[in-house]
């Protein structure tokens, strides 16, 4: 139950024809109850359902707070319709709904983001063996290179397609049999085609575990292939020229301030992009650098 300022929802009932401040309670518990069903029938191990208890109450302060704003902000705005044509402030009603407006939006943002930061808590608490599961039984996130257990999220993935796939081809010979309708074509070949971008993904994956986590020094900084962060990385000694900077920018490195290098991510391309840069790049002109590991020179 969500308990709104009563005395807000009075003033802002008072001065509307239709109860407006009832109407805002009435919102407010009806989006604290879509919150609670939403989760209410997920399937959570322990860990999740202790975080989305904790999540409930902090719902509840933030839709609290945030419809008593509302409340507010419509108790100072009465519309022509109550308090008659005459004299009505027109210009001052009209920024008190503009404020509303914004109250509105405000509120909805913040309720996006609680969601989405309650689906991350939730994802994050789940153990490597229910991941697997799930993948194996059709789960479909989108699995991100970075992720430690991508290989095996890959590998779950591509199991449930395979079945998946095959369950296809049983239908079809059986229908043959009988007489009946096959599937469509596209249902074997769009299945055909989701099999192998999964299986070219692992296979990336294999290629960046072959890798070397270390770094190439040339005249003016470093190269580094960074696997921890999962990125290539180039230092300068001093602030590269504007056409080495735009040279940079067209293969999609970035400035990181944190790292304070230029950065992309870490795939076999990237590697390629930027041994190929070092003869590209005029004022650089590099021909070796060294493994500083190894203490031996290694062409570009």
């Amino acid at each position: 139950m969500i308990e709104l300022d009563k005395e807000l929802i009075r003033r802002c009932d008072n001065q509307s024809m239709y109860n407006r401040g009832s109407h805002i309670q009435e919102d407010a518990e009806r989006e604290y109850q879509r919150f609670v069903e939403s989760y209410g029938i997920r399937e959570l191990n322990n860990r999740q359902l202790d975080i989305v208890n904790k999540r409930k109450i902090q719902f509840k302060d933030l839709i609290t707070d945030s419809f008593n704003e509302l409340l507010g902000v419509n108790a100072n705005f009465v519309p022509v319709n109550v308090a008659g044509p005459a004299k009505y402030p027109v210009e001052k009603m009209n920024k008190v709904q503009d404020k509303i407006d914004n109250t509105l939006f405000s509120i909805e943002d913040k309720i996006k983001k609680f969601y989405k930061n309650t689906n991350d808590m939730l994802k994050n608490a789940y153990t490597k063996e229910e991941f697997i599961s799930m993948y194996k039984n059709g789960y479909n996130e989108p699995i991100n290179s970075d992720d430690p257990i991508a290989k095996e999220k890959l590998q779950a993935k591509l199991e449930y397609l395979e079945r998946n796939h095959q369950s296809y081809k049983d239908y079809n010979k059986k229908a043959r049999a009988n007489g009946e309708q096959p599937l469509a074509p596209y249902v074997l070949q769009n299945s055909n085609q989701n099999i192998k971008s999964v299986k070219d993904r692992l296979a990336l994956l294999e290629k960046m575990d072959n890798i070397k986590d270390v770094g190439y020094y040339f005249n003016e900084g470093e190269v580094r292939f960074d696997k921890v962060d999962n990125r290539v990385k180039i230092f300068f000694d001093t602030k590269p020229n504007e056409d080495i900077r735009n040279e940079l920018k067209s293969h999609a490195f970035k400035w990181s301030p944190t790292n304070m290098c230029w950065q992309r991510k870490l795939t076999p391309d990237a590697i390629y992009m930027t041994k190929r840069m070092f003869k590209d790049i005029g004022s650089l002109e590099i021909k070796k650098v060294y493994d500083c590991t190894e203490d031996k020179t290694i062409t570009m």
